[in-house]
């Protein structure tokens, strides 16, 4: 008895040489705003804090609880999001940093 071999012809796709990061900016790049704020909105940059631990634990827990209750794709990012916009409510105006100062 003779084995006979399938030979199944599969589609190759290239993968992209660009990484999630980089198509994560280039279409907030293209995304356009009615003005600078939500312009800046839709950029990101990466930036470290230092918190107590029990902030972060915090963190983690609600981000937690809100994918269980109410929304699986919850993230950090969007808690501190939330939570800096309540934070920036707060005042009435916020000055601008002078060039010097950055």
């Amino acid at each position: 008895m003779s084995k006979n071999r399938i030979k199944i012809n599969r589609k190759r796709t290239s993968k992209s040489d660009k990484d999630f990061f980089t198509q994560l900016e280039e279409n907030n790049e293209d995304a356009k705003s009615d003005n600078s704020r939500n312009e800046n909105r839709n950029k990101y940059t990466r930036q470290t804090f230092i918190i107590s631990l029990d902030h972060a634990e915090k963190l983690r827990d609600f981000v937690h609880t809100k994918k269980l209750r109410e929304d699986y794709n919850y993230t950090q990012k969007q808690a501190l999001e939330n939570a800096l916009e309540l934070l920036f409510n707060t005042v009435d105006k916020i000055e601008k940093r002078d060039e010097a100062g950055q």
